[in-house]
């Protein structure tokens, strides 16, 4: 009898399991979303916050940076002439435009030194190692980067305290595009380690220009990160190889022969808090370029001492340093620090010739930043923010002096809130745009900024509006022109949960120019509408991101949609579809004939090709 009574209850825990594990799916989730990492690393401080969670990119299925910044506001994802992820480009020939979009992993800044932003490199990075992602519109508080940025991108690696154990992706697709991730977590002896491999070939449409020899933009990329960090010290180690057909690379008409250059990069860093109100951080970055490049026709930037055909081996370094204090002294939240940051151009090699003799090879910046956020009441914030930046440049290049300030206000209350920012911040034009040009006095460009948010957040409802009136003096960013632009930009972003399961997202966003680049006006508009849905084992992810510009002929549509399903608590297949509508947003390649300067029509592509994948995720 009693074994009986026991086999009851056994069946009944059993059965009784089966009919609430929906409920118990439901908990676990609110229970994760509720204890989000990202809650940990938000600072309302920084700027616009656009948030990519956890269980966001999870539903998305993002694999790379890029399937997040075709979502992000204002500057979304383009590529330049080179291939290289370039928000900023005009398509025309010229260096890497995006410096000032800042990329930071775990609070540390990824940059490339001589040639910019960390981007360049780390613009469609394999993100399997991602928790979260932030994205701070202009703005940004200056105690993050040692120089200023329009945009910052935050990626948060996951903690192996939550993501104890291994996971393994294998995706392949269509046009025989494949990659494979691995990665591996674990805390022993009061330290956490990381380890994240990936390996990505990816296979892309070519693009026609009118020669048998179409633009190709085909990478493979093997890349390892892995940190180790304990309460008080984190160390990370990041290694990026990657191969590329360079599109158009340094041909003036876009009809290259061979376009190739090959990318390998390095970065350490490690910081430590060395008192109780103090950190210390240090950096080193190290980027060697390949290039292989020959034409017809003399190349752009180094027909004088290449002609038509380029062999070239590139290297460079940077150093980066940072002291910081951090105090709560009665009401006031102060920080403040000093920032330092060595670039050196170490070595430009050209085949048969050896290295050439370089005079403008080192550039350093030091910055003094301070920052009081001043406690109001219990809901609200005043924030001043002063910087002060000083760059030496050799070769009697001209020094820099960037003054920068910020005065901010921000109102949290229980359902809305409010945020407004008055900003002066001072660019300054990478040194690797500034060989090329060779020019010796180019005046930093001045920005002045007034933005508002307005939220209301609900048990179900997030909801934002964000407006942002920008002036431009002496710009080299985004004009060719008169050196003078304004922009005006406004942003409404949405997200209504059903439950925690099944989720609306919508983004709206218009935006007006002003002497931007060689034009007198550009407007544009666009956005974005997703849906996370799960039913049982299945997941859906479907999201369209449409937009159009006043100098385009028609609306772009960019759909993607996935299925996925978990078919043991171990292993889940994900079926997803790319540009299904073959339809997503172009770019634009701008082509001169060397020999009479006259313009020939530019080449246009999809930036995402039209495409299906397979997937399979295995954790353990």
């Amino acid at each position: 009898m009693v074994y009986k009574l026991k086999y009851f209850f056994l069946l009944t825990l059993i059965f009784s399991a089966i009919g609430q594990a929906n409920n118990v799916e439901e908990l676990m989730d609110e229970y994760t979303n509720k204890n989000a990492l990202s809650k940990q690393t938000i600072d309302a401080n920084k700027g616009h916050l656009f948030l990519f969670s956890r269980d966001r990119l999870e539903k998305m299925h993002a694999r790379t940076l890029k399937d997040v910044l075709k979502l992000a506001p204002v500057m979304k994802y383009k590529e330049n002439r080179f291939g290289l992820p370039d928000p900023i480009s005009t398509g025309s020939i010229e260096p890497f435009k995006s410096n000032f979009i800042r990329l930071y992993i775990d609070g540390v800044e990824i940059t490339q030194g001589w040639l910019g932003s960390g981007l360049v490199l780390y613009g469609d990075v394999n993100i399997d190692f991602a928790d979260h992602i932030e994205m701070y519109l202009m703005t940004t508080s200056f105690e993050t980067s040692v120089e200023p940025a329009y945009m910052t991108i935050f990626i948060y690696s996951k903690d192996p305290k939550r993501d104890n154990g291994g996971k393994m992706n294998f995706s392949i697709s269509n046009n025989g595009s494949n990659s494979q991730s691995l990665n591996i977590g674990e805390v022993k002896d009061g330290y956490a380690y990381m380890l994240n491999y990936s390996h990505t070939l990816k296979k892309r449409e070519k693009v026609e220009n009118g020669t048998p020899i179409p633009l190709s933009r085909d990478y493979e990329r093997s890349q390892l990160f892995g940190y180790i960090k304990s309460e008080n010290q984190i160390f990370h180690l990041q290694v990026m190889k990657k191969e590329t057909d360079s599109l158009a690379g340094f041909s003036w008409d876009a009809s290259p022969y061979i376009s190739q250059m090959d990318y390998l990069n390095l970065h350490i860093d490690y910081g430590a808090n060395i008192a109780e109100h103090w950190h210390v951080q240090f950096a080193y970055d190290w980027l060697q370029t390949d290039a292989e490049q020959v034409d017809d026709m003399p190349l752009a930037f180094f027909a004088t001492v290449a002609g038509n055909s380029l062999y070239a081996t590139y290297k460079n370094s940077t150093y980066s340093g940072e002291i910081t204090y951090k105090n709560t002294i009665g009401k006031h939240r102060i920080t403040t620090g000093l920032k330092g940051r060595l670039k050196s151009l170490d070595s430009l090699s050209l085949r048969g010739m050896g290295n050439l003799p370089i005079s403008f090879d080192k550039e350093s910046v030091l910055t003094l930043f301070f920052q009081d956020q001043c406690k109001i009441s219990e809901r609200e914030l005043l924030t001043v923010g002063l910087s002060y930046a000083h760059y030496v440049r050799n070769d009697n290049i001209q020094s820099d002096d960037l003054l920068q300030a910020r005065l901010g206000y921000i109102y949290n209350g229980e359902k809305w809130g409010y945020k407004t920012y008055l900003s002066r911040t001072m660019f300054t034009m990478d040194p690797f745009s500034r060989q090329l040009i060779d020019d010796t006095s180019i005046d930093p460009q001045t920005t002045i900024g007034f933005t508002q948010e307005f939220t209301y957040t609900s048990e179900n409802n997030d909801a934002k509006l964000t407006l942002m009136y920008i002036e431009d003096k002496d710009a080299f960013v985004q004009t060719i022109g008169s050196g003078e632009s304004t922009y005006f930009f406004t942003m409404f972003n949405d997200e209504y949960s059903f439950d925690t399961n099944n989720k609306v997202s919508l983004q709206l966003f218009y935006g007006y120019y002003k002497d931007i680049f060689d034009m007198d006006h550009l407007e544009g508009y666009g956005g974005y509408l997703s849906f996370i849905n799960s039913y049982g084992i299945f997941d859906f992810y479907n999201n369209v991101v449409w937009q159009k510009y006043s100098i385009d002929e028609y609306i772009t549509y960019d759909w993607t949609s996935s299925i996925s399903w978990e078919a043991t608590r171990n292993l889940t297949f994900i079926l997803k579809g790319q540009n299904l509508l073959d339809n997503a947003q172009d770019s634009a390649i701008i082509r001169v004939n060397p020999l009479t300067g006259t313009l020939s029509k530019p080449l246009k592509y999809q930036l995402t090709d039209r495409r299906v994948l397979l997937e399979m995720e295995y954790t353990f």
